[in-house]
């Protein structure tokens, strides 16, 4: 059963590349959502896909790709909308 993940990623997270490495590590493990940098500084995360799949992309997040200095994250989990078809940045 699908799942859906929403991340608030806190810390050095803007300027860095971080929107673009997060697409392209969904696109690998085949998740579908967003991300988008916040007015507060922080990265919102988005995605959709099975937990196991999911599990796995909050562990290379937490590895801290490329400069990003990650400080904490807050997630929330729900059952997947299916409203996005592939993933995207937002602005």
């Amino acid at each position: 059963m699908k799942q859906r993940l929403s991340l608030k990623v806190f810390g050095e997270v803007q300027g860095i590349n971080l929107r673009s490495m997060v697409k392209v590590q969904a696109m690998v493990l085949s998740l579908t959502g967003c991300v988008t940098n916040q007015n507060d500084g922080t990265v919102e995360i988005e995605a959709e896909g099975e937990k196991e799949v999911l599990e796995k992309f909050m562990t290379w997040l937490n590895s801290r790709p490329g400069h990003a200095q990650i400080d904490r994250m807050t997630e929330n989990w729900s059952e997947a909308t299916g409203e996005y078809s592939d993933f995207v940045i937002k602005d």
